[in-house]
């Protein structure tokens, strides 16, 4: 190939290969990731503050770059902001460190054709005509704006904070130039909760629904990166500044562990067990209802110790307040209820649950019928902490959103309010310890009550 020179002096064309290293030293976890990409079609890489998250992937899409000419990947954070500062920037200061390689050896190659910085169109074009582009996705219009071009690979920073479309739409579009042998996704972020679509979608099981062996997952912590400059005093600084929930999930990268978490005294290895044959004296009902958002129907079981059990768990969406019904008091006719504690804002449900015989509310003066749920949130909360404190409580192995709601159910930042997202059996769960005493014992009334109520 016949060699020109630019204004520089640097070769533009070449006429031979030339093996560039990696100028950073890589942990074992990340030349694990660095593996899994040459083979996997997506790879997550989930770790805690400093874990080198960012800089791997920066790295591995330069090598990809410089190894397969005529490339074309793309790497993507939320917000215009974060993608200039802490992906773009990066990567031409790390893209330094292999041109430095070339002039150290006195090779007169220039490793970029083009840099584009202005905000909107960053972009890394090298020599051998791979590109990298660089966006935000946190709106429709700025997914619209990469919809419609192919690519080789793409990476996303901190995908904990995207939406699972973002993912979904560049799967699509990693159909391929032809000039990468595995066309691969690097996903590089912090750990969330156990409900978040990363969760679901490459750490289910093998046999799972949602398992694909073409993902793959590696974790790492703070704690793993002993490359940090005074390694043991930055960790140990942590420990001392933040409080428990911080620690696990943004030094030790753990899943399913929050800031504000509610339920501390949670634990699944006490808390869940297979519960559904144990002898109950009465069972009761909660009911979470919502007819864009899931309902949650929970069946929940008092022991001759007064324990509180819950053995099962119905969870859907898109059903009306007359369907529901129907199905409850079908429950009702299997379980024969004590009490059904439901939704206080769903007066029709209640309403046509109590018309069909299901023991849900009592009726007032006026004739409306009164949930008997004790909507107080801070109340019901705190009953749930005790009763998970005593372990008074344990919840039946096959109750799936229910486990994996309580360990994410959480306040929101600087109030004692729980954030109103993917809490609707925690929600049914707190209506069912409305009145649930576990020092309570049973009257001659409230025996003869369930008796009457059960047998008809």
């Amino acid at each position: 190939m016949k060699q020109t020179r630019d204004s520089g002096g640097y070769l533009t064309n070449y006429d031979k290969v030339i093996e560039l290293k990696m100028p950073r030293d890589f942990l074992p976890a990340q030349l694990e990731v660095l593996d899994l990409i040459k083979y996997k079609k997506a790879t997550l890489y989930s770790g805690a503050f400093r874990a080198g998250k960012t800089l791997l992937l920066v790295h591995a899409s330069i090598m990809t770059c410089l190894k397969h000419p005529g490339a074309k990947g793309i790497l993507l954070s939320q917000v215009s902001s974060q993608v200039k500062s802490a992906v773009f920037d990066l990567f031409l200061e790390e893209l330094k460190l292999y041109q430095k390689q070339l002039d150290d050896a006195g090779i007169k190659l220039k490793l970029t054709k083009k840099e584009l910085h202005s905000s909107g169109s960053l972009e890394v074009e090298f020599y051998n005509g791979s590109r990298v582009l660089f966006r935000s996705c946190k709106t429709k219009k700025e997914q619209r704006k990469y919809a419609s071009i192919t690519f080789d690979f793409f990476g996303l920073d901190e995908p904990v904070d995207m939406d699972e479309e973002v993912f979904d739409q560049l799967i699509g579009r990693i159909s391929g130039t032809g000039n990468v042998s595995n066309m691969f996704g690097l996903l590089t972020t912090n750990p969330g909760s156990e409900l978040h679509w990363l969760y679901q979608n490459f750490y289910p099981p093998e046999g799972h629904s949602k398992y694909n062996p073409e993902f793959a997952y590696v974790e790492t912590s703070t704690r793993d990166n002993y490359l940090l400059p005074d390694y043991k005093g930055y960790i140990r600084s942590c420990e001392l500044k933040w409080d428990r929930d911080w620690v696990l999930r943004y030094l030790d990268g753990k899943w399913g562990m929050f800031s504000g978490q509610i339920f501390k005294e949670y634990n699944p290895k006490i808390h869940v067990q297979d519960v559904k044959d144990i002898p109950v004296k009465y069972k009761i009902l909660a009911v979470d209802w919502g007819l864009r958002d899931p309902y949650c129907i929970l069946v929940g079981g008092v022991t001759n110790d007064n324990r509180l059990l819950i053995l099962e768990e119905y969870y859907s969406k898109k059903t009306t307040s007359h369907e529901l019904s129907k199905m409850i008091a079908k429950l009702h006719s299997q379980h024969h209820f004590r009490k059904g504690y439901i939704d206080p804002s769903a007066a029709d449900l209640i309403l046509q649950c109590y018309q069909r015989g299901v023991p849900c509310g009592s009726r007032r003066n006026n004739g409306d019928i009164r949930s008997l749920s004790n909507n107080d949130v801070t109340f019901t909360i705190s009953r749930l902490q005790t009763l998970f404190k005593h372990n008074m409580i344990l919840i039946d192995k096959s109750c799936h959103n229910l486990r994996k709601q309580i360990p994410s159910y959480r306040y929101e930042d600087g109030t004692d309010k729980p954030r109103k997202e993917n809490d609707h059996a925690v929600d049914a769960l707190r209506y069912l310890v409305t009145d649930f005493d576990p020092l309570h014992k049973d009257s001659w009334f409230d025996v003869i009550y369930y008796r009457v109520n059960k047998w008809g």
